[in-house]
């Protein structure tokens, strides 16, 4: 109790500082008063006795602060004495702190919003009642994360580490608004989908097992909140009303929470449905097949149960289905992954990649502190006298770096707040941000309160970092000498500075920084110019689903033609084709190839998998697909014709090693079927991926209801486009268009990480860029302006150009040479995470090299420009009078 009122009385004395300090000296003045009075008395003169009682009396400020310590909170006093000194300090000089604030603000920011996307994106858990324990369950081959309906109940009847095993599907659903089918993206899933993630609905309920008990025996859907609000007005009575989806009577029993889209980050859904009406949704069944692997599984893992030992749990599991179904699981392997972006499938490269641009944002932030940090170097070595003044009628070093530090975080602090608004703005155009106009892809990446802790944490940081530098010279200061020495008599200069490792530091981060965003730059280009094996410019994608018109496979073909028939009728459209799908969209998928001649057809006995595509007579044209050998398809390839197919080179050289193909044969289930022709490889998955095996058959063979028109034309796609929707609404109002697109704008998916690459690092060179300049250039100038008086006596000497300038820049010459080749070395290393991003990415790339050599030969040249031409200029006799 008595601490506490100690306390108590310390802070009220703060509080009321200034009514103590006047009491204090009123009482210092009448103890000197009566001193001196008494000194006169004994016959001293007035000045002599006024001295001698404060001789006696001893120093005020001591006594002042003894008095201070004692009564108040010196802690809490010290700390405002130094922010207001800090303040004034700064105030007085307001270039130094302007490019303080902004330099740091730019490099605080850009580490704030790489942070703030990668724990929107990678470390934050799913947004879920103990997101924590929800993990993935894919096969152990990270691309291969789909695993087939039957796998999945066997899985989640035979583990013993997850709580809660749910599957889920993408799938593109037309659902009835207002009397019209409108396309949205939703999701099959699992009865147990929302108890797994133990959701609460904002209106109505959720799926319950109940609702996915037997096939299309329970048709209720699911509305997502924005689905809701935006297709329904946000209808309260919505729950209960029935809604046309793929042209089939569903009820509405709820409507999700506001913000949730399940567990994928990014991708967004509409609408949910029971996964075991997928027959009604789709056009077609698969839950039987056990090889048809095409959906994801999640699960929670139970309480205290280790992502290893569920791995450990799913492998024996995979042995038991290996066993008991040798023709299709004999390979499973089983693993669990995070869940979010795909499991592993983009969740490995795009955490390696977030990681290497947070690491390359750190590199920045580097920069700038080991730039601040030299410039605050500079400026304590300009105040040395009045350091060495402080220390000599006592201030201690210790408050005087305390002082400094003060400055340096106030000035972080500053920078920190204008930072985190800068990224919060950033990251909501983030969030904005239209990625893909043929999936339901959004970034949610808006600042969540651990990215504003990561800002403060990092302000604070970064204010101690280049804060502390000037220690060395604080500690070294000798009073004594600095009264002695003049500013300018100092020619001493050591080998290697403080200053001096600080910029050979920064070049080095800046080579580094610069030969990243021109590798990114470089791979972006190959991206743009690598050959696709089809040619989109000047082709118009019109993508829908006839089945959600309520149209037959018997009819399929039928609507098919008209459309087809209808935008060839269009002025200016030089050719169409329609297909199932096209290489590179997100509909990509792939059927197990067997020798020829076999008649095992187990998936074991396969020889390798191919992408397939179903495609109409002039297809490749329209595509401008070379032909390599053989013809392709024409209206006489049909379900009454012998079956045909098409094939990459590839495809060829891997099955019969030779691309002269044509007229064999390819063995498949109940069936033989003729290679026609051979076309040139493409790109089908992935822009890195590496040459695949393709095949192509006739869509009139094998009709199918994902329906892709390809329309090439020779006027500009805004002309072409609405008349492409009036032809599709000519054939039947109700067919509802899901994209309708330029092929180039289709691609933006599989463009998106080289340009969101070349972006990233390409402003990270920028920032790096600046702040080499403006290190370079500051401590050009300081060193110039120290040696002034040296130079100036060189050139009366008789020294030329040359020898001045080496005298004042040689040594800030060898240190951008030296940290070039540190910086493009790092470079070289930093270029094998790019590769796996960007398309063609190497730093050893002959115009990345000259491009990052020349940038850095310009940055110094600008840089050192100005302190070079006052060097120049130095005029002896000038120097001398003033000296």
């Amino acid at each position: 109790m008595r601490a506490l009122k100690r306390i108590f009385t310390r802070l009220r004395n703060f509080a009321t500082d200034r009514r103590g300090d006047e009491r204090l000296r009123e009482e210092m003045e009448q103890h000197l008063a009566m001193r001196t009075e008494e000194n006169i008395r004994v016959g001293m003169n007035p000045e002599e006795a006024h001295r001698q009682a404060r001789l006696k009396f001893g120093a005020v400020e001591a006594i002042r602060g003894d008095y201070a310590a004692e009564g108040s909170l010196p802690f809490l006093e010290n700390l405002l004495a130094d922010i207001r000194f800090a303040l004034r300090v700064l105030r007085k000089s307001p270039a130094f702190t302007i490019v303080s604030v902004l330099t740091l603000t730019l490099a605080i920011g850009a580490n704030v919003v790489v942070f703030g996307v990668l724990n929107g994106l990678v470390l934050h858990p799913l947004a879920v009642p103990e997101g924590n324990r929800i993990y993935q369950v894919q096969t152990k081959r990270s691309e291969a994360i789909s695993i087939s309906y039957a796998n999945y109940a066997d899985i989640r009847d035979r583990n013993s580490t997850f709580s809660s095993l749910a599957i889920f599907r993408l799938a593109r659903i037309g659902i009835g608004v207002r009397g019209m089918a409108q396309p949205v993206w939703g999701y099959e899933v699992s009865g147990n989908y929302f108890p797994m993630l133990r959701i609460k609905p904002q209106l109505g309920r959720l799926l319950v097992p109940a609702d996915d008990a037997k096939e299309n025996g329970s048709q209720v859907a699911v509305l997502s909140y924005a689905c809701w609000k935006v297709r329904f007005g946000g209808d309260p009575t919505i729950v209960g009303r029935t809604v046309s989806v793929n042209s089939h009577p569903y009820t509405v029993i709820g409507v999700a929470p506001e913000g949730f889209n399940g567990t994928e980050r990014f991708i967004w859904p509409e609408v949910w449905v029971p996964i075991q009406n997928e027959a009604q949704i789709e056009g077609y069944q698969w839950l039987h097949q056990r090889g048809d692997s095409n959906a994801w599984v999640v699960g929670r893992l139970k309480p205290g149960t280790t992502p290893a030992q569920a791995d450990a749990d799913l492998a024996r599991v995979a042995a038991g289905l290996a066993r008991q179904y040798p023709d299709t699981d004999k390979n499973l392997s089983l693993r669990v992954a995070k869940p979010g972006l795909l499991g592993d499938a983009l969740g490995t490269p795009i955490r390696l990649f977030l990681m290497g641009v947070m690491f390359l944002a750190g590199l920045v932030l580097l920069a700038a502190c080991t730039n601040l940090g030299g410039l605050f170097a500079a400026r304590t070595a300009d105040r040395a006298r009045e350091l060495g003044i402080r220390i000599a009628i006592g201030s201690s070093r210790g408050r005087i770096l305390r002082q400094l530090v003060t400055e340096a975080v106030i000035l972080a602090s500053a920078a920190g707040v204008a930072a985190t608004v800068t990224a919060k703005l950033l990251l909501a155009g983030i969030t904005q941000l239209p990625i893909s106009a043929e999936l339901p892809v959004q970034f949610a990446v808006q600042p969540k309160p651990e990215v504003y802790g990561f800002a403060v944490l990092l302000a604070l940081a970064t204010g101690l970092l280049f804060g502390i530098i000037p220690t060395r010279q604080v500690w070294r200061t000798d009073p004594n000498q600095v009264l002695k020495a003049s500013d300018t008599s100092n020619l001493k200069h050591r080998r290697i500075t403080l200053r001096d490792t600080l910029l050979a530091l920064q070049i080095a981060l800046c080579c580094l920084l610069v030969t990243a965003s021109f590798v990114a730059v470089r791979g972006l280009q190959s991206t743009l110019r690598v050959r696709l094996g089809f040619r989109p410019e000047g082709v118009v994608l019109a993508t829908m689903d006839v089945h959600l018109a309520g149209y037959s496979e018997a009819t399929e073909t039928v609507v098919e033609r008209r459309l087809l028939a209808a935008v060839q009728a269009i002025p200016g459209v030089r050719d169409a084709a329609w297909s199932n799908t096209t290489p590179l969209s997100i509909n990509q998928s792939n059927t197990s190839i067997w020798a020829p001649g076999t008649s095992d057809f187990r998936l074991a006995s396969s020889k390798f998998s191919a992408n397939f595509y179903k495609v109409s007579p002039g297809y490749f044209r329209v595509a401008e697909t070379h032909l390599v050998a053989g013809r392709v398809f024409t209206d006489s390839d049909n379900a009454q014709s012998p079956r045909v197919a098409i094939v990459n080179q590839t495809f060829a050289m891997r099955l019969f090693g030779t691309a002269n193909v044509v007229g064999q044969h390819l063995p498949r289930p109940g069936e033989q079927q003729e290679i026609v022709g051979v076309v040139e490889d493409g790109k089908y998955g992935t822009l890195t991926e590496d040459p695949t095996p393709a095949i192509f058959w006739p869509i009139l063979q094998s009709p199918e209801s994902d329906t892709v028109l390809l329309i090439r034309s020779d006027r500009p796609a805004s002309d072409v486009v609405p008349l492409i929707r009036n032809a599709v609404a000519g054939v039947d109002s109700n067919l509802p268009l899901f994209t309708l697109q330029r092929w180039p704008d289709a691609l933006a998916m599989v463009t998106f990480p080289a340009r969101a690459a070349a972006i990233a690092l390409g402003i990270l060179g920028a920032l790096a860029m600046m702040l080499s300049i403006t290190g370079i250039f500051g401590l050009a100038a300081y060193t110039v302006t120290r040696r002034m008086r040296e130079l100036g006596i060189r050139v009366a000497l008789g020294a030329h150009h040359m020898q001045v300038l080496q005298a004042a820049l040689g040594r800030i010459a060898l240190l951008l040479g030296l940290g070039s080749v540190a910086g493009l070395l790092l470079g070289a290393v930093a270029s094998r995470l790019l590769a796996s991003i960007v398309y063609g990415a190497s730093a050893y790339d002959p115009p990345v090299i000259i491009a990052a050599v020349t940038t850095m030969m310009l940055i110094g040249l600008v840089s050192a420009a100005l302190p070079a031409r006052r060097a120049l200029a130095a005029h002896p006799a000038q120097l001398l009078r003033d000296e």
